[in-house]
């Protein structure tokens, strides 16, 4: 289960070739974190924090998603232009898509 996390979050910007700057909370990358609200029923009973997180989390679960320190959901809503979150969605999984080579 703790491997899956690590493949969600460093595994992850490893792959992108983005370790060095994301994938992790330390010192001299960018900020991306997300709050997740543990007091759904999908979190009860809470024995293991990880293996709830992989196993259990739901979208409705996440209260705030910071990225590089700039809020992009606050209290299970996204600000703003929905349109426009939807646009920049898609250039970034675009992006993704051509760095992996994906059709």
């Amino acid at each position: 289960v703790a491997d899956v996390l690590r493949m969600a979050t460093l595994g992850g910007a490893e792959v992108l070739g983005l370790d060095d700057k994301i994938g992790s909370l330390t010192p001299g990358k960018q900020a991306d974190v997300i709050i997740i609200d543990p007091r759904e029923v999908n979190f009860a009973p809470n024995w293991n924090w990880v293996n709830q997180l992989v196993f259990n989390a739901q979208p409705r679960n996440v209260q705030y998603v910071l990225v590089a320190g700039k809020v992009l959901m606050e209290q299970g809503h996204i600000p703003g232009d929905h349109k426009k979150t939807v646009r920049a969605a898609e250039a970034a999984v675009a992006k993704v898509k051509e760095r992996l080579k994906i059709e």
